[in-house]
């Protein structure tokens, strides 16, 4: 069966965020998909476990890190749901935590949302999280149900 315009048209667009340039960028792209498509926005922070500090007995630590975590997924939220009320596009949000993996967090979030597109930057944050994350957008590519648009 061939699939029309119609059917490919995007009704939720997953939009993953990690603070970085290029998440935001892709936030835009999405944006501006979803002003075409008549879609909703559904951006996602999926935080990494920390077993390393758990084992020291921090729980004070981890219980910081994933408050921390908390608070700049929900600035970033506020940013795009910012740049999307210019156009009337509506914004859910989420934070996911303690993930094994960034990519198979998204994946599985996506799935688990409907979502019928990925919006994802190329490039993560800086430094030692950028390795950690370089390979996120190649996961999410190889892994993901729907179609995926990695914005450079």
């Amino acid at each position: 069966m061939v699939q029309t315009l119609g059917d490919l048209t995007p009704k939720k667009i997953l939009v993953p965020l990690d603070g970085s340039d290029s998440c935001f960028k892709a936030a835009r792209y999405a944006i501006d998909i979803a002003k075409m498509a008549k879609a909703k926005i559904i951006c996602v922070h999926a935080v990494v476990s920390t077993p390393y500090l758990e084992y020291k007995g921090a729980g004070i630590v981890v219980t910081r890190y994933l408050d921390e975590a908390k608070r700049h997924g929900e600035m970033w939220y506020e940013e795009v749901r910012g740049m999307a009320a210019k156009d009337g596009i509506e914004v859910s949000a989420e934070t996911v935590l303690d993930v094994a993996s960034v990519a198979d967090a998204i994946v599985n979030y996506a799935e688990r949302k409907k979502a019928d597109l990925i919006v994802i930057g190329t490039k993560g944050r800086t430094g030692l999280k950028r390795f950690l994350l370089g390979s996120v957008a190649s996961g999410v590519v190889s892994h993901a149900h729907c179609s995926v648009l990695v914005v450079r």
